[in-house]
């Protein structure tokens, strides 16, 4: 993945890093990032973080049989979580339901939410990283997106709070959450500013309400301040 990662990159996308070395070289991690562009993201963080890690996708952007069955199978392999968004289902369905039927179904998102659940536990388990984007959506994405605006950020939805906690009870451990902001240069060459943050614990807050707007927040502030040289920061 991070080879096709670096071969899709080149000549379109520079990434720069900071705070690289926040990221625990052992052990479990569980980053918390800015979701800003549907492709970018992924290709950003690959060339950014110096460990193998799994991000929790969503696959109800799928519009045809095929590449459902084409995206389930690698996901499966990469061993990628799965959720569905319910509101984005709720869309999709009423806008194509004069024209085929839905690839899913509300039905579906509990499933998938559960199953997700159960693949995120057992990976931090296995002392990996996963990457989630709590937002749920990215600002630029070609099928659909709530954003408006492009410095627009969304509420966090509390889906990785269930994750660490369910984690946590599992490892018998604080689990280590590092918010992650992310910004870009747009251009024929584009350039991504990755910022990894100090790690947080969910046992350092009073309550799940805190550790969201904590989260959110930092997200926030480091991907709307502007790119600063620093000797920290690595060229990728």
């Amino acid at each position: 993945m991070r080879l096709i990662a670096r071969a899709i990159a080149a000549g379109r996308l520079q990434t720069i890093a900071l705070g690289a070395e926040h990221i625990p070289t052992t052990g479990p991690a569980l980053i918390v990032a800015r979701h800003y562009h549907h492709f970018f993201d992924g290709l950003a963080l690959f060339a950014a973080m110096p460990r193998h890690f799994h991000i929790l996708v969503t696959l109800d952007w799928v519009q045809n049989v095929r590449r459902r069955l084409f995206m389930t199978q690698m996901t499966r392999l990469a061993r990628w979580p799965v959720i569905l968004r319910r509101e984005a289902l709720t869309r999709s369905n009423e806008i194509g339901a004069s024209q085929h039927r839905p690839l899913f179904s509300l039905v579906d998102v509990t499933r998938y939410q559960r199953k997700a659940l159960r693949e995120s536990v057992q990976l931090l388990m296995e002392k990996r990283v996963l990457v989630v984007f709590p937002e749920g959506y990215p600002n630029i994405d070609p099928t659909y997106t709530p954003k408006r605006a492009d410095e627009e950020f969304l509420p966090f939805k509390p889906g990785f709070v269930t994750i660490a906690r369910s984690s946590e009870n599992r490892l018998g451990a604080p689990l280590p959450i590092i918010p992650t902001g992310l910004r870009y240069t747009l251009g024929k060459r584009s350039i991504a500013h990755v910022s990894f943050g100090r790690p947080v614990y969910r046992t350092n807050f009073a309550s799940s309400a805190e550790l969201i707007s904590y989260c959110e927040q930092t997200v926030k502030e480091s991907s709307l301040m502007s790119p600063v040289k620093s000797a920290n920061a690595q060229v990728i």
